[in-house]
């Protein structure tokens, strides 16, 4: 039996509530989004090499939906998905764009800079998400961008240091500005006072989005939001280690053990008994 495309990732909890034909599903969608993810992040590749590649991704989205399925495994696992499900070309196309963005990075000014990016690397990923649950509530696409710039947030404030490494400044220049910091910051040995403010604003920024994102979930079908509340939950969970230990993201990448992924899991039933 081939091993699911999430194997090792921090999505392997919330699949635990979907039935065996959504976890196939999402595992696709979840193959599709590394693929795009590793391409971007291909240190070998040429940029121009890395837009040709995603150029082909997007031509074989066009075929999934057309019913001209790409000859792979992972294709023929999307085009199951998407027969099986109310997914959308704008699921696989938004992402694609949001990893093109990363192929040639350039910081953003404004948070609304962020958010647009942000909507496209994660609330796609999160509408996708709804959309294998079945969760069609009027405000269902809030939710989900909500819920993606909460995600995506956390780990931009988790990988600040190691995606400046890489050339990738992801917090708004609006805001060092306001804390005194410069992009150089992020990166270093050193946490000065005005880094662990900024963090800290940032934090509190990613905790409104998990919060708007609950707020919107709709009691009568809080069943079918159950994976996205145990999602939110980890990186909640995630986003309050990093707190505790004081923003210390520069020795190297904060993660949740098992234990801490219970507790994560147990705050979702709450969440999940609150709606």
């Amino acid at each position: 039996m081939a091993q699911p495309y999430e194997a090792g990732s921090s999505f392997g909890p919330a699949f635990f509530f979907l039935d065996k034909d959504q976890r196939a599903a999402l595992s696709a969608y979840y193959g599709f989004a590394r693929a795009a993810d590793d391409i971007a992040d291909d240190p070998a590749a040429p940029a121009a090499e890395k837009r040709a590649r995603l150029a082909a991704w997007r031509a074989g989205v066009e075929g999934l939906f057309s019913g001209d399925v790409p000859d792979t495994p992972l294709a023929r696992d999307l085009a199951r998905a998407i027969a099986a499900f109310p997914l959308k070309r704008e699921h696989f196309l938004l992402l694609l764009d949001g990893v093109e963005m990363d192929v040639a990075p350039a910081p953003f000014g404004t948070a609304a800079d962020l958010e647009r990016y942000m909507y496209r690397v994660a609330s796609a990923v999160g509408l996708a998400c709804l959309a294998v649950c079945r969760y069609d509530a009027a405000r269902a696409p809030e939710l989900a961008e909500r819920m993606g710039y909460a995600v995506q947030l956390t780990n931009i404030i988790r990988d600040a240091a190691e995606d400046l490494a890489a050339g990738r400044v992801y917090l708004p220049l609006e805001d060092l500005e306001r804390f005194g910091c410069r992009p150089e910051d992020l990166g270093g040995s050193q946490y000065s006072p005005n880094f662990i403010e900024l963090m800290k604003f940032e934090a509190a920024r990613a905790r409104e989005y998990y919060a708007g994102a609950l707020a919107l979930a709709v009691r009568g079908q809080k069943r079918r939001l159950a994976p996205a509340l145990a999602m939110g939950a980890l990186y909640r969970e995630l986003l309050g280690r990093i707190e505790a230990g004081g923003f210390r993201i520069k020795e190297g990448r904060v993660r949740l053990n098992r234990a801490q992924k219970i507790k994560a899991l147990f705050k979702a039933l709450l969440d999940y008994g609150r709606i």
